[in-house]
This record gives structure tokens, sequence and C-alpha cells, in this order.
């Protein structure tokens, strides 16, 4: 299944079980999908700022990343409510890609919109506590992913193809960084990630066409490939975990390429060999 939406720069697909949705978000073009899969209606909400991700706190409220702040989303009409402005980022910073660890601590980036500057950042928050860097010198950063047992953060640098692992522990600190699998010039660059209930973790490709599977010894086990080039994220969704929705983007494809590729931007519903894990709520 595609839904055909055509995202400029669809991003950050997010399963909530509890409303049985299917939310994602179109960074540049400042929208936000729900896919509600009992009805199989996609509805989207205009927003006044580019948003960047969005997840569910215990309480069962949405919140969501925004281009420089964090907010709640109001549960009927999705309009925003600050809860953490971020008003020090560089002046040419947004935020990027955000996960919870299985304790509900969020990890998310922040990227240079010119993609050039050295200037992004990991940031945690969660149990009280406010947004904080982790972890610097990001050009693009993109994933975070958890490891199934909750013990090893995956952190990407889209810029040099680079994705990281550190050691985390229950309090959300990390450690011990290092490169776990760097993609060579025809993978294109990681970009979204997630992790399956076989411990093995998938990577969107940005002009890679595809999603790569990784044992988690870094060893590439699989290559799913997609009929779009510009392939940003994926997350497992439906009651089993059994299904994936990729997001893609169109931004900066020439004409030539989007007649090829007419599907790009659009998100890919596709069954999983394999089962996901459910996304842990954020404890703020």
């Amino acid at each position: 299944m595609i839904i055909p939406c055509q995202c400029l720069l669809g991003e950050g697909p997010y399963y909530s079980e509890s409303r049985k949705c299917l939310f994602w978000v179109d960074i540049l073009d400042k929208l936000l999908y729900r896919f509600d899969l009992q009805q199989q209606t996609v509805s989207r909400y205009p927003m006044e700022q580019a948003i960047c991700w969005v997840m569910e706190t215990t309480e069962q409220r949405l919140i969501a990343g925004f281009e420089r702040g964090i907010y709640y989303l109001d549960n009927s009409t999705f309009q925003p409510i600050e809860l953490y402005s971020l008003s020090n980022l560089a002046i040419n910073n947004r935020l990027n890609d955000a996960k919870t660890d299985r304790n509900g601590y969020v990890f998310f980036g922040t990227m240079d919109k010119y993609e050039q500057q050295s200037t992004g950042a990991l940031y945690r928050f969660g149990h009280q506590q406010v947004p904080t860097i982790v972890d610097s010198n990001y050009v693009i950063s993109n994933g975070p992913a958890i490891s199934k047992n909750g013990r090893i953060l995956y952190s990407t640098e889209s810029s040099t193809r680079t994705i990281y692992q550190f050691d985390l522990n229950e309090q959300g600190e990390l450690s011990n960084k290092r490169v776990f699998v760097k993609f060579d010039m025809t993978m294109g660059f990681p970009d979204g990630m997630t992790v399956d209930n076989d411990n093995h973790l998938w990577v969107a490709s940005w002009n890679g066409s595809g999603l790569y599977r990784f044992s988690p010894q870094g060893k590439c086990v699989q290559f799913y490939k997609l009929p779009a080039p510009r392939v940003t994220s994926l997350t497992f969704m439906g009651s089993d975990l059994d299904t994936i929705a990729v997001t893609t983007a169109r931004t900066g494809l020439e004409q030539h390429v989007l007649e090829q590729f007419p599907y790009s931007g659009g998100v890919f519903i596709i069954a999983a060999p394999v089962k996901g894990i459910a996304e842990t709520p954020v404890h703020l």
C-alpha cells in the first residue's frame, strides 16, 4: 500500500496503539499527518512552523518537536502548546529526528538547515529533566534508535554516512561512543532508524532507494528496495507490529526523477519479515 501524500520531506513516522493511528510529518511543508488504521483515512494538519517529529507521553498526550522547541499538541485540534523553548539553538539550526529509550527518555537531534556546519547536537529530556546536550558536532543528527535490551543507543551523522553506537544506562546517560556502520558511496546516506524484535537495526537510506537491515554485529543482512530514491525513516505499526511504514521525500529531486519515481514523498506500507518493538511512551 502507498499513501500518496507527496511530502516534500516526509519524516518521523510514529505508531500510536492507543489511537490506532500512524502519525508522520512533512517538515518543509509544515504538516502533521494522521492515518487512522481502522477508518483507513488520512488527515493532515497545517502548522505555523516546521514540525519535525511527534510521539506520545505516558498520559497519552501527544508531544512534538518543532523547529526550535518542543510542544504539546491539543488532543482534538493538534494545535501546539509550548513545553520547552530551545531559543539557544544556533541560528541556522532546527530539530530533526527523535526516539524514546526503553525508560521513556527522549533523545532528539538538531542539524544545520544548510547542511554545512557541525553545529547540530544530540539532546536528551524526560523524567523531569529539561533538554540537555549529550553529544555534539553533528552536521545532520539522525536516527536515533535503541537496542532491544535498551542498553545501546544508535545515532547517525548523516553527512559522514556514519552510524555510531553508545552504551546507554537506565538514567539515559551515554558513554563509549564508537562507529557501528559506515555507509559507502553506493549505499546513500543513513537517515531514520529503528530496531526490530530480533535486535536488528533498520536504516532508511537517503539517495539509497530503500531500507538496510543490520545485525547487532553491524553486518548488512538484507536490503529492501523501494520505488523512491529519498527514503527518510520507518516504524513498525499495527496491533502485531508486523507492518512497516516508510516515509520518503520529494525535495531536491529533478523533474525527470519525479517522473520516474512518482510516489516519491509518499508513505509506503509493507509487510515485515519480523515484528517490531512497541515505542515506549515519553516519561515527562
